[in-house]
């Protein structure tokens, strides 16, 4: 990383600005990373779920969450994709936690989240003394970071430019800070980018790709010469006599009936485009979706197969998208959530009156809808497993990324009601007659 620096970051930005099958890549990294729902797991002090307090968090987050932007310009799925993109496409991104103790008085709760590119962090800040200070970040004994410095400014600003950029850096504690970073090595501090591995073959494929384009737009252009034998000489009056030269213009289905003795015309085919396109291109992309760890027919819109390698890629590939969104959820969401809880309860909008305080942050996430290949087959793979007890309901509605709770309420309204049934009508008495 100390070779590297910014020059990895800066070519996997211009990837993502200018390569549609990078930017493919990294939007469906983000998405299956941050487009999850929060579902609090608040438990009563008798053990059971605290449904009240779990209702109001719920709604809390529900009415709060697109104000947690620190410059109040982005909305809360926008804020979490473009964390998650800086995220894979940097390698890092810093996340400064501002949690006052009062509330605002534009009526925003005392918590915002602010995200700071990894350029305000400066590699050359390097301190070998007390403090020690690695590329920014400042560690103790055992290398565990205790504070980031940051410049005051982005270093890219044109007014920061304009003004002699200045390098002062302000110190921000690890309490108040989040570093989500990509470490493939142990005792790395910053973080690579996701497409390190495949960035040169993605590269490679965007450069080859230019280079059959501009083949293929010159060869639709129709080109021809005119080749003469050895011993050919041009007649008099066969040349302009003011330009030095024979007109000849080329127009659609026409005859050349004018060519001398010794000329003939010959097509310049440059064989474009090249029938080995789509093969050799196919084989780069699968390399480089399987370095990177994404589905090759996502990121890439092609689904030719069969339903068993489909299905084959999603369960490989489901894997990996659950560990990118664990790390996601462990290194940020879930502190964010803790904070955002002590944000409404110092706001006054929220009493955890009854519930356990061990559980108060306790939270479950519902990923993304698994993609179906096959519906009916899906359908009857996942009531095999609730009847075989496998898996519950309410998991396989949260798998498909349903709400459990919203599709018992659409069950139950869903259902038609009982009419009421009549009182029947006492049979009569019978009567006894005696005999005689």
């Amino acid at each position: 990383m100390d070779h590297a620096r910014a020059k990895l970051r800066m070519y996997a930005r211009n990837l993502d600005q200018n390569h549609d099958l990078t930017t493919s890549i990294l939007n469906l990294l983000s998405y299956q990373a941050s487009a999850v729902t929060f579902e609090p797991r608040v438990m009563s002090r008798s053990g059971a779920p605290a449904e009240r307090v779990n209702d109001e968090l719920r709604m809390l987050w529900m009415r709060h969450r697109d104000e947690l932007d620190g410059t109040l310009r982005l909305p809360w799925c926008e804020l979490s994709a473009i964390i998650a993109r800086t995220w894979f496409r940097d390698g890092e991104v810093f996340v400064q936690h501002l949690l006052a103790t009062a509330v605002r008085s534009n009526g925003v709760l005392p918590y915002m989240v602010q995200a700071h590119e990894p350029d305000l962090v400066p590699y050359d800040y390097i301190q070998k003394d007390r403090p020690r200070i690695i590329h920014g970040i400042e560690v103790d004994q055992l290398g565990r970071p205790t504070a980031y410095h940051l410049y005051k400014e982005h270093p890219g600003d044109t007014v920061t430019q304009a003004q002699s950029y200045q390098t002062d850096t302000i110190r921000i504690g690890v309490d108040s800070m989040t570093h989500l970073a990509l470490r493939p090595r142990l005792g790395q501090k910053r973080g690579s980018s996701i497409l390190s591995p495949a960035i040169t073959r993605l590269a490679d494929v965007l450069d080859y790709e230019e280079s059959e384009r501009l083949a293929a737009k010159v060869s639709s252009a129709m080109c021809a010469a005119i080749t003469r034998a050895a011993d050919f000489a041009t007649p008099a009056g066969a040349v302009d006599a003011v330009t030095g030269e024979r007109p000849m213009e080329l127009q659609p289905g026409m005859i050349l009936d004018n060519l001398m003795p010794g000329e003939k015309v010959e097509l310049l085919n440059t064989n474009r485009p090249n029938p080995e396109l789509s093969n050799f291109r196919k084989a780069m992309l699968r390399a480089a979706c399987s370095g990177i760890g994404v589905s090759y027919s996502s990121a890439t819109a092609d689904y030719d197969g069969t339903y068993s390698s489909q299905r084959q890629e999603l369960v490989e590939i489901r894997s990996r998208y659950d560990a990118i969104r664990e790390h996601y959820q462990a290194q940020f969401l879930r502190p964010m959530w803790r904070r955002f809880v002590q944000a409404v309860q110092i706001a006054g909008l929220f009493s955890p009156r009854g519930a356990d305080l061990e559980t108060l942050y306790d939270l479950d996430f519902i990923a993304p809808a698994t993609p179906w290949i096959d519906p009916s087959k899906e359908a009857t793979a996942d009531k095999t497993s609730i009847e075989a007890g496998i898996e519950s309901r309410h998991g396989v509605i949260r798998k498909r990324g349903g709400d459990p709770r919203r599709v018992d309420d659409e069950r139950d309204a869903d259902e038609p009601e009982e009419p009421i049934a009549e009182p029947e009508e006492p049979a009569p008495a019978l009567e006894v007659v005696a005999n005689g």
